[in-house]
């Protein structure tokens, strides 16, 4: 079986401003024989990090890092901006050496904005990362092709919603797609115990930060761009969904 840890970054709700942001999802996804080793392996990139932290007592939470918030306020860890840059390159780097595959999903709602109803943006996303997870599945040895997502439960959407959204896609199969081998029912999982959960958020946040113009994050973006999913040497539409 795989699993995939899943977070996103940015808002659902669409704006009237022309330049809103996308919002972006993001799987990680993961062997079930091999996840227990790459959380171990992010905790400790994390203890070298912030070696006088126990690892166990802070977040990968990408918006907190940027802006300097919760324990990452603390000046006496001296977080400037250069600390910060260091700490995405390093978690980039980490994610460019495990043995993991990125599914991503960018909705462009100023898009959305004129071809679909607004309330669809996360529905759509949920069923894109289905599909991606389905595809990838469907590539892998029958005995060990089905999928189950674990779910950031801090999710500003409530996790009805989220689950309402999956189990339309996987039941009644998305509108491109049959889905067969990803599990309906979703696990929503707290951050802050699952290692792998802020990988994928720390991954959306760099996504982010490409869509919006940020220099800063081109070249993470790039490095990431080696561990999307594809089919044969193609990504977009596979490891790196844009909509529409």
């Amino acid at each position: 079986m795989y699993f995939l840890y899943a977070d996103s970054s940015g808002q659902t709700k669409i704006r009237r401003s022309r330049d809103d942001s996308p919002y972006i999802t993001v799987g990680v996804i993961v062997h079930e024989k091999d996840w227990r080793s790459i959380e171990d392996k992010i905790s400790a990139a994390k203890g070298r990090i912030f070696p006088e932290l126990d690892p166990c007592k802070w977040e990968l939470h990408a918006h907190d890092i940027w802006n300097s918030k919760d324990v990452f306020a603390d000046r006496r860890m001296r977080i400037n901006r250069a600390k910060k840059l260091e700490i995405f390159s390093r978690i980039t780097d980490l994610a460019c050496e495990l043995d993991i595959t990125i599914v991503s999903v960018v909705m462009f709602k100023d898009r959305m904005m004129e071809m679909y109803r607004s309330q669809t943006v996360m529905d759509y996303s949920w069923m894109f990362v289905a599909e991606r997870f389905e595809h990838f599945l469907m590539q892998k040895p029958a005995e060990t092709n089905n999928g189950l997502l674990f779910i950031d439960a801090s999710q500003k959407k409530p996790e009805s919603d989220i689950r309402n959204a999956l189990r339309k896609a996987v039941k009644n199969d998305s509108i491109w797609q049959s889905i067969d081998h990803v599990i309906e029912h979703p696990i929503f999982v707290e951050s802050h115990a699952h290692n792998l959960i802020q990988l994928a958020d720390m991954i959306a946040y760099v996504m982010l930060k490409h869509y919006r113009s940020d220099s800063e994050f081109e070249g993470l973006f790039e490095l990431l761009k080696s561990k999307m999913y594809r089919s044969g040497s193609k990504l977009d539409g596979f490891g790196l969904k844009e909509f529409p």
